[in-house]
């Protein structure tokens, strides 16, 4: 959530209003949908002059950027280059006025935070996940390690700023709140009922997906309900900011199941009393790659969205229009045809889905020492793993493009001084040990060779809504590229549990993480057909 101020068209129609006698304007009116949703404001390139991408070269792998925009109180853009594990700070014209490296301190910043003093980074990467602060001098920063309870596995989505700058940490995309850090920045974790201005609370609630209601979600806003409705699915519902005259602005997910999932992201924007006074849509359908957190309420009060391309990357200003025009599907697919395993692939039994988290979880909860030669040793053509540091014990099995190791088996290698993974997609070297997204499901589902993304397809059935999921299951992406594949656990706000071997945020290995429906957009909800019931 972006805690910054109100549209530069108020002033405008506010000193209008003096001149000309007019009582002042307290609520803007926009215009209707003009097939025109922002203004671009500058434009990064892609490369070692901007933004960076991981994942390119090769359509197997999954493809992903920088992951956060924030606008800091003095209006300059700040933007987590993720990839290139370093900050991006601009002025409001787009003149570059800084990069900060953060290699020796950060393995994966997912969200950023700036105040007058301050940088705030959530390391998400790190084991366990950690809260950054460079002050703006850039010297001496400072980690905050998280708790359990405000872990990757428990939801962990994002940083906010509370009343008094206090560092505040987001689980499940807001709906779930704890201030972590106080405004002395000493640590006091304390659950919180909703963000707080004024004393005040504010809340969203998204819809159950499950229910019969789930087109509906609600609004707290200083003890008013405000209802909020969709056609299809209400699968987000999150607050991004609100301005000093009580008016806030809401990030609506809405979810079409047509196929591949659909997701329509708008801003809504209301006044004090819950009156909607406009919406602005992002163009999801233009992201080359997501980004977790890629929208800013500014100090001038406009709302920014990062969307990247595949050779640059725009800071859009949204404009907001009293409606706009609906674009998902109005009519479900109809599930796939069956697919069946051949006979030498299928098993004499089902496979039971509390072993498949079994084994998922396995996976993400190994624990074991790995020395220099696992680390740093002599492996041709191999990328280390990012938060491979030191020799020392790490958690989980590491990312290894085309690998398909088991747990146990990749434990043996360690022991017999292989190298821990590899996330780069020239080949497999045999003397790096690990397993891709794909390898990673296969072993899952119990299958005595490796399938690749696209081959999963072959072994599962395409469900007709998200909604149907149950453990076990996956979000699949074969096509359009880049491909990826997701084990589903379970739903949450806003979003879904998972377990995944990737590289997505320089994890470099498989991790049990939160997912909005806004990242995984075009994937394809699917059960594996040898699956119980």
């Amino acid at each position: 959530m972006r805690t910054k101020s109100y549209l530069r068209l108020a002033v405008l129609l506010s000193l209008l209003a003096f001149l000309l006698g007019i009582p002042k304007v307290t609520s803007l009116v926009y215009a209707q949908d003009n097939g025109q949703s922002h203004d671009v404001l500058f434009t990064i390139p892609a490369g070692d002059e901007g933004i960076h991408y991981s994942g390119t070269e090769n359509p197997d792998m999954l493809t992903w950027g920088p992951a956060a925009i924030t606008a800091a109180p003095d209006s300059s853009i700040w933007i987590t280059d993720t990839a290139g594990n370093q900050l991006l700070h601009y002025d409001p014209t787009g003149t570059l006025l800084d990069k900060i490296n953060i290699d020796a301190f950060v393995v994966g910043a997912v969200d950023i935070e700036v105040t007058s003093k301050d940088i705030w980074l959530l390391d998400e990467a790190s084991e366990p996940p950690k809260i950054v602060r460079i002050p703006l001098n850039g010297k001496n920063p400072r980690t905050y390690e998280l708790p359990e309870g405000l872990r990757r596995e428990d939801g962990l989505s994002g940083i906010a700023l509370g009343e008094g700058n206090q560092i505040l940490v987001e689980l499940e995309g807001g709906s779930k709140l704890t201030r972590f850090l106080s405004s002395e920045g000493k640590v006091n974790p304390q659950p919180m009922a909703g963000y707080l201005y004024g004393g005040k609370v504010y809340k969203a609630q998204p819809a159950d997906l499950q229910s019969s209601n789930a087109s509906h979600g609600l609004i707290i806003s200083d003890n008013k309900h405000i209802e909020v409705t969709v056609d299809h699915k209400l699968g987000g519902l999150r607050l991004l900011g609100r301005y000093t005259d009580s008016t806030i602005f809401v990030i609506v997910d809405e979810l079409a199941d047509a196929g591949a999932l659909q997701v329509d992201q708008t801003v809504r924007h209301y006044d004090a009393a819950g009156k909607l006074l406009g919406v602005a849509r992002i163009a999801l359908s233009d992201q080359y790659t997501s980004v977790s957190h890629g929208l800013a309420l500014g100090a001038d009060g406009a709302v920014y969205a990062l969307i990247t391309r595949p050779d640059h990357a725009e800071v859009q200003r949204l404009q907001f229009k009293e409606g706009i025009i609906p674009i998902l599907p109005t009519s479900p697919v109809i599930n796939a045809e069956e697919n069946g395993l051949s006979s030498s692939e299928s098993l004499l039994a089902c496979r039971d889905r509390n072993t498949m988290i079994s084994v998922a979880s396995g996976y993400s909860g190994n624990y074991r020492s790995l020395n220099n030669t696992n680390i740093n040793g002599s492996c041709a053509n191999r990328t280390k793993p990012r938060y491979l540091g030191s020799a020392g014990s790490y958690w989980s099995v590491s990312y290894d493009w085309d690998g398909f190791d088991t747990v146990s088996g990749w434990n043996n290698y360690m022991a017999s001084n292989y190298q821990a993974g590899d996330i780069d997609t020239s080949g497999n070297e045999g003397c790096s040990r690990g397993v891709d997204c794909s390898g990673y499901v296969s072993r899952i589902w119990g299958l005595t060779s490796k399938y690749g993304t696209c081959g999963l397809d072959g072994i599962s059935t395409q469900l007709s809504s998200t909604s149907q999921l149950i453990k076990g299951d996956i979000m699949n992406r074969c096509s359009p590229t880049p491909r990826h594949t997701i084990l589903f656990s379970s739903f949450a706000s806003n979003g879904m549990y998972g377990y995944e071997s990737t590289t997505y945020n320089n994890y470099d290995r498989v991790v049990n993480i939160y997912r909005a429906w806004s990242d995984i957009s075009n994937y394809v909800p699917r059960r594996y057909t040898n699956a119980c019931p």
